[in-house]
């Protein structure tokens, strides 16, 4: 009982730090901590089955998760990166139908986990929560169309430059959020093959924009990684 109460206690303070519940009453959120789970899902074993979320949701407490879209030729785009404090899949959720995405786990997952027929049921007593949830989605969308767009109109030296501003945090000087990942992963979160990131990356290194080793990328001149973000591309 005393771990139940814990665990209880600790799925509660997760859910009032997210924004999404933000003007949830306490009781609410009590309501909604009772009826959650747990998981772990470790990245290179576990895999996230899109079948399964009808009937799940969840919210992610740590790691990272890339959502992606695959083509007949087995060509994927990447839509989103999701961490801590994103949730999986409000179009399921609001629409009550499946979301054709794929799933790879970036770094191993904790989520927290609820039923997704009880989750609506809690939405429909909770309605304002709905606001923030269409709020979240928006925003997500609105990161598409920019990365969309991005992609028809820029090229390649423009579109790393931007990504890496993206996630520039300046309060820390560091690069947050995708330092993580390898560049595969951040090849196709700008639309290009390794080979191309790879080549693009060396000719930012050598103009003194960037510092590289494994899996982690050191803005050293952040005005030149500006001005790259506007100017034509040499290397197409």
């Amino acid at each position: 009982m005393v771990t139940e109460q814990s665990n209880y206690d600790s799925y509660y303070h997760l859910l009032r730090k997210n924004l999404l519940f933000e003007t949830a009453s306490n009781q609410s959120i009590y309501a909604l901590a009772a009826h959650c789970k747990l998981k772990y899902l470790i990245k290179g074993e576990h895999s996230i089955d899109n079948d399964k979320n009808l009937y799940t949701f969840h919210l992610i407490t740590k790691g990272k998760v890339k959502v992606f879209n695959l083509n007949n030729l087995d060509k994927h785009f990447t839509l989103f990166i999701l961490s801590k404090n994103d949730v999986f899949d409000v179009f399921t959720l609001i629409n009550n139908t499946q979301h054709h995405v794929c799933y790879e786990i970036l770094e191993n997952l904790e989520l927290l986990v609820f039923s997704i027929d009880f989750l609506r049921d809690w939405l429909k007593s909770n309605p304002t929560i709905l606001n923030a949830f269409f709020k979240y989605t928006i925003q997500k969308f609105e990161l598409l169309e920019s990365h969309i767009l991005d992609m028809g109109t820029n090229n390649v030296a423009s579109r790393l430059a931007k990504l890496l501003l993206k996630y520039f945090n300046p309060k820390t000087y560091q690069i947050e959020g995708i330092n993580d990942l390898t560049h595969d992963e951040l090849a196709q979160l700008i639309g290009t093959s390794r080979a191309v990131f790879n080549r693009h990356i060396q000719e930012f290194k050598k103009a003194g924009i960037i510092q590289v080793s494994r899996k982690h990328i050191q803005i050293l001149d952040l005005s030149l990684l500006t001005n790259r973000s506007h100017l034509e591309d040499p290397f197409v």
